[in-house]
């Protein structure tokens, strides 16, 4: 029987507060997705991961994920401009090597939406260079690359975008199955993630309204929990189930961000985490 692990990602952003880090090192979350969103500057990746270091050699925390930055602009994995796509594939090799120290063995990847204009089939054929020009400094330092579903409008929104985007990878190339970003489909999720299960190595955990990404606790919105993780407990091979809760940017039920304590939304997670290992 596979053993998961339940993490919870954080956002680069939140390491800088050592409210935050104190209050997630004495949560009892231990493993835990270093989130991105833009790309960080250098020296604020070395001073987080200065602060970190204490935290990770104590065994407070353990990163077994990165997710990499995404907010693209033109340097981005479906450019059919090839200067400007070779740009994108530097920075995330870059931000690979930067944060090696984390020790995570999962990189998560959006591969973003086509260029206005751009056709879906050609995006999907620029991507699939940008992940063969990735991978291998993946590869070289044992870590899967895990490509995430995205909502629609991205490139790998349904199973057979994935699997057209993964076709004939190596083993390194994996799939983060974001289960919030089903959208409108998300009564699809528990077949999707029985067709696609071979290939996934980790889920982005969060509920939402049907419509769009949410990024709500798991049993405030449309997604039918129990099926799920019935296709999760189902994989004859570990994941890790990553907690990606909106802190800021999403309406989530009864969680409003302020500068506050984070020790009532960790509470809240670990509550969440009980409930679906309960199912």
């Amino acid at each position: 029987m596979a053993n998961h692990i339940y993490s919870l990602s954080v956002h680069h952003d939140h390491f800088a507060s050592e409210l935050w880090r104190r209050r997630v090192a004495e949560s009892g979350i231990v493993d835990l997705e270093y989130g991105c969103g833009k790309f960080p500057p250098a020296a604020d990746v070395r001073e987080r991961l200065a602060l970190l270091k204490p935290l990770i050699e104590a065994g407070s925390v353990r990163f077994p994920s990165l997710h990499l930055p995404f907010h693209w602009t033109n340097e981005r994995p479906a450019q059919p401009e090839e200067f400007e796509r070779h740009i994108c594939v530097e920075r995330l090799k870059f931000m690979i090597e930067l944060f090696l120290p984390l020790g995570m063995k999962n990189l998560t990847m959006h591969p973003g939406s086509p260029l206005d204009g751009e056709s879906r089939e050609l995006g999907i054929r620029c991507v699939r260079k940008t992940i063969e020009d990735v991978y291998p400094t993946a590869a070289k330092h044992k870590l899967s690359l895990n490509i995430e579903l995205c909502p629609r409008g991205s490139l790998s929104h349904v199973p057979e975008e994935m699997e057209a985007l993964l076709d004939g990878m190596p083993d390194c190339v994996g799939i983060c199955f974001d289960v919030n970003h089903a959208d409108l489909r998300y009564a699809e999720v528990p077949e999707w993630i029985a067709r696609l299960g071979k290939r996934i190595r980790s889920f982005h955990i969060s509920d939402s309204d049907g419509i769009d990404e949410c990024h709500w606790f798991p049993g405030v919105g449309a997604l039918d929990w129990p099926a799920i993780m019935r296709e999760i407990n189902r994989l004859d091979h570990d994941c890790l189930l990553i907690w990606e809760i909106g802190i800021g940017g999403y309406d989530t039920p009864g969680f409003i961000e302020r500068e506050v304590d984070p020790v009532w939304f960790l509470r809240r997670v670990k509550e969440s985490m009980a409930w679906l290992k309960s199912l």
